[in-house]
């Protein structure tokens, strides 16, 4: 790792280290009695269906259902507003690591599943046209309230109101999973930037947006120190400026 890596991860740690005390100390265990982030949302069934569909689903199918169902769970939305919406961002990579067995690689895919904002994506394509790509089978109803409960207040700056930045969570785990799997945050940043082109290009109505590529290169950062220290969370990104 380069010097100036190791001494923005010291730094990292560090930071997170004093926020966690500080968080201890101001936060009255009274405030969340009988709440947790870590609950079941899963009845199991012993229909036929059900055991028939466990063997012919891919398993990575299965996870992004789990955690899909995680998110729009009201408990996660009761809990979100408690402890924020940071908080929240950490909680969805926890559970995602659980699911994929804490294998890193699945959970950045898994969070990033979960954290999908656009149900389909319009294309404008050469001689085509307009040509509606689907990003999510969930079903309308899923789907809404997933991304209802969706962190938004990511950031200081971020816009008041129902939207947010709950779009930005989706750009900082896809470039997290690059950086994770290729040990490269230049990788990274060059896909982010590939897809903040391709989005102003060929998507309608998509523009090339700096906030997407903050997020972008917060979520590269994360990614690439994953792979020399195990126990970061995307909190410590979320609150960096980018370099």
């Amino acid at each position: 790792m380069r010097p100036r890596r190791m001494r923005h991860l010291a730094l990292v740690v560090l930071g997170d280290l004093f926020a966690s005390l500080a968080a201890g100390q101001s936060r009255p265990d009274s405030a969340r009695a009988g709440l947790s982030w870590d609950f079941a949302v899963e009845v199991p069934d012993a229909s036929v269906g059900h055991a028939v569909e466990g063997f012919v689903t891919p398993p990575v199918v299965l996870d992004v259902r789990r955690i899909r169902a995680y998110v729009r769970d009201p408990r996660f939305e009761r809990m979100r507003q408690l402890e924020g919406d940071i908080r929240a961002a950490d909680a969805i990579y926890v559970r995602s690591l659980e699911i994929g067995g804490y294998d890193i690689a699945r959970a950045l895919v898994l969070a990033l599943f979960a954290t999908l904002e656009h149900r389909n994506l319009p294309l404008r394509l050469p001689l085509a046209g307009i040509v509606t790509l689907p990003l999510t089978f969930e079903g309308e109803d899923n789907f809404d309230a997933r991304v209802r409960n969706l962190p938004r207040m990511l950031y200081g700056d971020s816009p008041a109101g129902e939207h947010g930045d709950r779009d930005k969570l989706q750009h900082f785990f896809g470039s997290a999973s690059v950086a994770y799997s290729t040990a490269s945050s230049d990788v990274a940043q060059t896909t982010g930037d590939l897809v903040e082109w391709g989005e102003a290009s060929v998507v309608q109505g998509g523009v090339d947006d700096p906030r997407d590529r903050r997020a972008n290169a917060q979520g590269g950062m994360f990614g690439h120190d994953l792979v020399y220290l195990k126990t970061m969370l995307p909190s410590d990104y979320l609150r960096l400026p980018v370099p």
